[in-house]
């Protein structure tokens, strides 16, 4: 028997002598760790940010030393920490200073443009006033002429608002000059040029309006400042109060400086997430001047940083007739096109994914139309036939409207299938309002979540933030309540928004579930989103958020450790530290007043009184279950603690 017991404590002690006692421990807790085998655990420890063990409160113990911070849980969940591959964090973030919002429930035009006018706008660095917010229908609905309405408010200065999902710019007069913009301009590949009575009538649609944006958001100082302040102020921190912990940018528009600006974050440690960038593939550049500019962009960085994916629209949405579909749409909008359109052809994405891919680069495509979607595969599919099976890691974002034959394809081709669910149009109670646009038929199984994974497809749940709330258990909850297109678990929904889009930025390896040798990258939540009703998910709270092992969020509800209310102590000692019976705890007469004894799950086991003329105490501990005890001499201040380990 005492042999028996030699080995347990020399296997115990073992991990002390190789140098594996944690930084910081957890227990008492629930723990979805996002394996394989999607398990759970009780108790965690971490060393240097990397975890060294996961599993149960007794195993735990050993990992735990004088210096090991423990927190008892008391029961509370830990996550992965989240992931969100389509978000537009630097744009969004930048947009919470001086711009005017419109209201997209306005009645006219010339509501618009008085609310507008009433915010009393100011040119920004580029000279250009801009806001955002309203909604397409309030032009298409309102017989004014929306240029005409807004130059009579604003005629000098050019003015470009961003349409509520941004795929269409309203601008005045002053803007279209500053274009170059008349009754004689092409339309942009991706985009159209909006007329009446042969004239541009203010209403740009996606690449046309992005002409605009790209003027009123081109590269300078000033504007770079902004985007690098409303990340400090507000977007790192407002990823780690959702419990984001890694995010790819939705578009990263370098030629307005993003990069630039992403870079000054990194090298100034601003960062609190994992960041991916995937630079815009503008349609109107000449092929051979694309591929050269995104094969300079072309970073590998390291596991906080990295410029590897690019991010190309295929084409555009299904509410402003611009959703590549395969029939044409309901609603009569008055383009000049009946079936959407295409930022790029099937031929030319082919061409960039088996040009760029080879060398690392993962695409992320936008497809909403059923066409669109095909069309996507396809390239994918005609790059594969070009490279052979690369391992690229490619994803198609959006797939609104999928026709069922494209379902198994995603599996076939290993195309991530990327969708937002947290918005509340997209839920089945909504679907009928697009009868009007696309027609019955197109209108059922919206985002055809349940039919894409059981085909077999991995699926990433994203915000497209601003788009929709960047809180993700939102989007779970939704995601699992939008039947008859809903994930089948919670498990599979917290699982789409780590695991799963771990692989989509390549570092599953490194992070997206809790595993030995992953870096601590998790979340604590306030309520059990496994146990709870689903439609209460929305409501969970994050209550610490951890980067590699560091804090960056905590709230007050976040249990705190015992140890976090005693300093280290002087003087105090206990023998044998190992024990079945009995120990002595040694101090300097008159050091302390009383001593504790804690469960490292922050159970009081012993609490003395101390003699000032005593300069030891022997402690019984022959009741006690194995494992490691904390403790703590308390004085004027609780200033004392050493640790003892009981075996059976």
């Amino acid at each position: 028997m005492n042999k028996i017991v030699f080995i347990v404590v020399s296997v115990l002690w073992s991990v002390v002598a190789q140098g594996q006692m944690a930084d910081r421990v957890f227990l008492n807790g629930k723990i979805y760790t996002a394996d394989e085998s999607q398990s759970f655990a009780q108790a965690m420890a971490l060393l240097d940010g990397i975890i060294i063990y996961i599993g149960n409160d007794q195993d735990v113990q050993v990992y735990i030393g004088d210096a090991t911070l423990v927190t008892d849980l008391s029961g509370k969940l830990i996550l992965p920490g989240m992931h969100d591959v389509h978000i537009h964090i630097l744009e969004a973030a930048a947009e919470t200073g001086d711009i005017c919002s419109l209201d997209p429930w306005a009645w006219t035009v010339a509501d618009l443009a008085q609310e507008l006018a009433n915010c009393n706008p100011q040119p920004n660095a580029n000279g250009w006033i801009f806001s955002w917010g309203h909604s397409i229908f309030t032009m298409l609905e309102d017989n004014a002429n929306p240029r005409e309405v807004l130059d009579s408010y604003f005629p000098e200065i050019p003015v470009a608002a961003m349409e509520e999902t941004s795929h269409s710019a309203w601008v005045n007069s002053a803007a279209l000059e500053e274009l170059g913009i008349d009754e004689n301009t092409p339309d942009p590949d991706g985009g159209h040029i909006v007329l009446e009575d042969g004239i541009p009538n203010g209403i740009l649609l996606d690449a046309a309006g992005d002409m605009a944006f790209n003027a009123v958001f081109a590269a300078n100082n000033a504007l770079a400042q902004d985007y690098y302040n409303g990340m400090v102020n507000f977007g790192f921190p407002a990823l780690a109060e959702n419990g984001i912990t890694s995010i790819c940018e939705g578009r990263t528009y370098w030629k307005r400086g993003y990069i630039d600006v992403w870079q000054d974050l990194y090298t100034n440690n601003e960062f609190t997430a994992r960041v991916v960038l995937a630079p815009w593939a503008y349609p109107e550049d000449d092929n051979e001047e694309l591929i050269n500019a995104l094969t300079e962009l072309y970073d590998e960085g390291d596991d906080m940083l990295r410029i590897t994916q690019i991010k190309a629209y295929l084409d555009g949405i299904a509410i402003q007739g611009t959703a590549a579909l395969d029939q044409n749409y309901v609603y009569n909008f008055g383009w000049p096109f009946y079936q959407g359109l295409n930022y790029f052809s099937l031929e030319r994405l082919e061409l960039l994914i088996a040009t760029l891919e080879p060398m690392g680069y993962d695409f992320h495509v936008h497809a909403i139309g059923n066409r669109g979607v095909k069309e996507a595969l396809d390239a994918i599919e005609g790059a594969r036939d070009t490279n052979g099976d690369l391992g690229a890691r490619h994803r198609v974002t959006h797939l609104e409207i999928v026709n069922e034959e494209e379902f198994s394809r995603f599996a076939q081709l290993n195309v991530t299938a990327d969708m937002q669910v947290s918005a509340n149009w997209t839920q089945p109670n909504q679907w009928s309002f697009n009868e009007d646009y696309i027609g019955a038929e197109l209108s059922q199984n919206y985002i055809p979540l349940r039919s894409v994974a059981e085909a077999g497809a991995r699926v990433t749940l994203s915000s497209d933030w601003d788009v929709s709330t960047m809180n993700p258990f939102r989007s779970i909850q939704n995601a699992v309540t939008r039947a008859p297109q809903e994930l089948p678990s919670v498990m599979d929904a917290v699982d789409a928004h780590t695991i799963n889009s771990a692989y989509v930025m390549r570092h599953e390896h490194l992070t997206g579930s809790l595993e030995v040798g992953k870096v601590a990258d998790l979340i604590c939540v306030d309520q059990d989103i496994f146990t709870i009703p689903q439609n209460q998910i929305a409501s969970t709270n994050v209550t610490l958020t951890m980067v590699s092992g560091e804090v960056v969020y905590e709230n007050d509800d976040f249990p705190q450790s015992v140890e976090q209310q005693v300093s280290e102590g002087q003087n105090l000692d206990v023998r044998p530290q190992v024990t079945q019976d009995y120990c002595h705890v040694y101090f300097d007469p008159g050091s302390y007043t009383s001593i504790e004894v804690w469960s490292a799950t922050g159970t009081l086991m012993e609490k003395r009184t101390i003699n000032p003329e005593l300069n030891s105490i022997q402690i019984d501990v022959r009741g006690w279950a194995e494992g490691m005890y904390v403790v703590m001499a308390i004085g004027e201040k609780r200033e004392g603690k050493t640790r003892m380990l009981v075996y059976r």
